[in-house]
C-alpha cells in the first residue's frame, strides 16, 4: 500500500480527503505541520506528499522548498493545495519551490485521485480507482 503524507491546514477538517484517499487504496498519514512532515521524511519516504498551503508554523511553500533539500521529485512528488491562494502567481511559486502540482480546492474527489494516481503510477503498489 502506498503511503501519502497529508499535511493539512487548520481551516478545514482533513477527514473527507483522508477517507477518499484511503478508500482508493492509499495509506494516509495525517500531519499538522511542515516540521512534522520534514521529521517524518527523514525516517521513511512516502509515495507522495499532499500538503495545504496554510500550515502551523512554516507554510506549504517553505516546507516544499525544505523537502526538496532532502528528496528529489522522482523520489517523492509533492502536491500543494489551497482554497484561498487562487492566482497564477501562487501556482508559479508552488512549481518554483519544487511541487509537481498545485491544486485549487474544493475539488471533486475523483479529480484529486486522478492527479495523485498519475504521480504515483510508477511507484510499486497498485491503487484502486472508484
Amino acid at each position: 500500500m502506498q503511503e501519502i503524507l497529508f499535511v493539512h491546514d487548520f481551516q478545514e477538517s482533513p477527514v473527507t480527503r483522508k477517507n477518499c484517499l484511503e478508500m482508493s487504496g492509499f495509506q494516509v498519514t495525517l500531519l499538522k505541520s511542515g516540521d512534522e512532515c520534514l521529521k517524518r521524511l527523514t525516517q521513511r519516504k512516502p509515495a507522495l506528499v499532499l500538503m495545504d498551503i496554510l500550515l502551523e508554523g512554516m507554510n506549504g511553500f517553505g516546507c516544499c522548498r525544505a523537502i526538496r533539500e532532502i528528496v528529489t521529485p522522482e523520489e517523492v512528488p509533492i502536491v500543494l493545495c489551497s482554497h484561498i491562494y487562487r492566482s497564477r502567481l501562487y501556482r508559479d511559486e508552488a512549481l518554483a519551490v519544487g511541487a509537481q502540482r498545485y491544486l485549487l480546492l474544493p475539488m471533486k474527489p475523483e479529480e484529486l485521485l486522478k492527479q495523485l494516481i498519475e504521480l504515483t503510477a510508477s511507484k510499486d503498489a497498485p491503487v484502486r480507482t472508484r
